[in-house]
């Protein structure tokens, strides 16, 4: 109980801070990447981000690292091979609520719980960026605290190297959840949501966390409830990485 009470007043500190913080500005990019380790990160993440840019005519991909198969380890014992079905499928109603095009959304086998630069659909990844050729690309936030996110992270920047022309920039996701403090605010980016932007992040997110798997419990596995209400926020933080 008195964990949940800090984060909330974390977060509520956090979100306060942002009415300080600069505007995300979006007019010099025409073609932007946001790398997803999960199925719904995108989602909780950047809705709002995917529909101001498809709504200024810029081109917007999505590639999810990971099926999400071991969001029910421990639960129950559906096969994993059916978990990834079901998540790829919800990744296709939520996205699609966005308006992004079905051929934007690009799925990747990385191992959930184990991705990593040595994975070998870390080629595809590489082909994947090449031919993208991305003015910018979307990341999860440094201090996530899950592996899998520093992981795709960590990735991204070994491809751009010091001399790439690519920008990039951080997401928050598990970033409300966990007691981050060291935060980089002179990069920080904020992205404020139409009312109706905000409407379709919360359907999206919805389309994620509603839907129920055979066991009862949702296909993404169960959430932390000061996590998903951290998400449904009406703005998006996010870093802009000035030395990679």
């Amino acid at each position: 109980m008195i964990k949940s009470l800090i984060k909330y007043w974390r977060i509520i500190v956090l979100h306060g801070v942002s009415t300080i913080i600069h505007k995300l500005s979006i007019q010099s990019w025409s073609r932007v990447l946001i790398v997803a380790p999960h199925p719904d990160d995108e989602a909780l993440g950047c809705s709002g981000l995917i529909q101001r840019l498809l709504r200024e005519g810029k081109q917007v991909d999505i590639v999810i690292l990971s099926g999400g198969g071991k969001s029910h380890a421990g639960c129950c014992h559906i096969e994993e091979s059916l978990l990834v079905d079901s998540r790829r499928n919800l990744s296709r109603k939520a996205t699609g609520l966005l308006g992004l095009p079905l051929k934007n959304l690009h799925f990747l086998n990385y191992p959930d719980g184990s991705i990593s630069y040595d994975c070998p659909e870390t080629g595809q990844l590489k082909n994947l960026i090449e031919g993208l050729q991305p003015d910018v690309i979307f990341v999860p936030y440094r201090d996530e605290g899950w592996s899998d996110h520093l992981a795709a992270r960590d990735i991204v920047r070994k491809f751009i190297g010091n001399d790439s022309k690519i920008e990039l920039y951080e997401y928050c996701v598990w970033f409300w959840f966990y007691n981050v403090w060291n935060i980089d605010w002179k990069n920080a980016r904020i992205l404020v949501m139409s009312p109706q932007e905000h409407k379709n992040k919360n359907l999206a997110i919805d389309a994620y966390i509603l839907p129920k798997a055979p066991c009862g419990n949702p296909w993404s596995g169960v959430l932390p409830n000061v996590f998903v209400r951290a998400n449904r926020w009406k703005k998006e933080l996010y870093f802009k990485q000035s030395e990679l």
